[in-house]
């Protein structure tokens, strides 16, 4: 008796037996509060002081036309440096045929970061310089601020 009460109850309220099992997954997602990579800084500002090299050879135009360059270099490597600022001279040292084959830094400089001269030399390495008229070693100060 109790069973039969059960389903007319049921059913007066518009209960229903299930007919299928159906299990909703849903893909979670990611609240991961992981500090792996920054965002990338941006900003910066560079100064390129007085050049020093042979008197037949002019590579400021080279150097000034790689400033953006130079410039994402400073911040990735402030990324990783915090209050990595100020001057770095460069010793860039260029081939005959205006191929920049080496880049040393100068001791001393608040911003001889070997990251950001590793950077800096890649970047030089990979543009076209005037041809010196033989080799040539440039000394470039770069004053880089946030």
């Amino acid at each position: 008796m109790r069973l039969i009460a059960m389903l007319f109850v049921l059913s007066a309220c518009g209960g229903s037996k299930p007919t299928s099992t159906s299990t909703q997954t849903s893909t979670p997602t990611s609240t991961s509060t992981s500090t792996s990579t920054p965002p990338p800084l941006t900003g910066g500002s560079l100064l390129i002081g007085d050049i020093v090299s042979p008197k037949s050879f002019d590579p400021k135009s080279t150097l000034v036309s790689l400033e953006p360059q130079f410039i994402a270099c400073y911040n990735q490597a402030r990324a990783t440096t915090l209050g990595l600022h100020g001057k770095v001279k460069l010793l860039i040292h260029v081939n005959e045929g205006g191929t920049c084959v080496g880049v040393d830094a100068e001791p001393g400089g608040s911003a001889n970061d070997p990251a950001l001269v590793a950077c800096l030399g890649d970047a030089l390495k990979a543009a076209h310089f005037p041809k010196p008229g033989g080799s040539a070693t440039v000394i470039a100060p770069l004053v880089f601020r946030p």
